[in-house]
């Protein structure tokens, strides 16, 4: 596998976590085969996959082809960003979102008490 593939499936693990296959694919719109074959260094993911990638990372696009290409992580600028974040969030599916929107509503509930 080529260093750029190498990095492409390290970030997918990484990005996955514990999560299987099947269900992180399901959050990026993409077939478990997708991700199997961006693992083992054996497929390349389009640009809006790639981008929906750098989101979830929290790099903008320019981030990610630079770690990809050189293995340079992004300098001088917070991992996660607003509006990457934001991206993310754009590209789950509706139950997932459901799921973020709780969270945020709970962790808003919890600093207007402890106010």
């Amino acid at each position: 596998m080529n260093p750029k593939a190498e990095r492409l499936a390290k970030l997918v693990k990484e990005l996955r976590s514990s999560q299987s296959q099947y269900k992180f694919a399901k959050v990026l719109g993409v077939s478990r085969s997708s991700v199997t074959f961006w693992e083992l260094g054996q497929a390349w993911p389009d640009t809006e996959n790639l981008q929906k990638l750098a989101d979830l990372k929290g790099w903008n696009f320019s981030d990610l082809q630079g770690y990809l290409a050189e293995g340079e992580l992004p300098s001088g600028e917070p991992v996660y960003r607003l509006e990457s974040i934001l991206g993310a969030i754009r590209n789950l599916p509706s139950d997932a979102v459901a799921e973020v929107a709780a969270v945020a509503v709970k962790t808003l509930a919890n600093r207007s008490i402890s106010a």
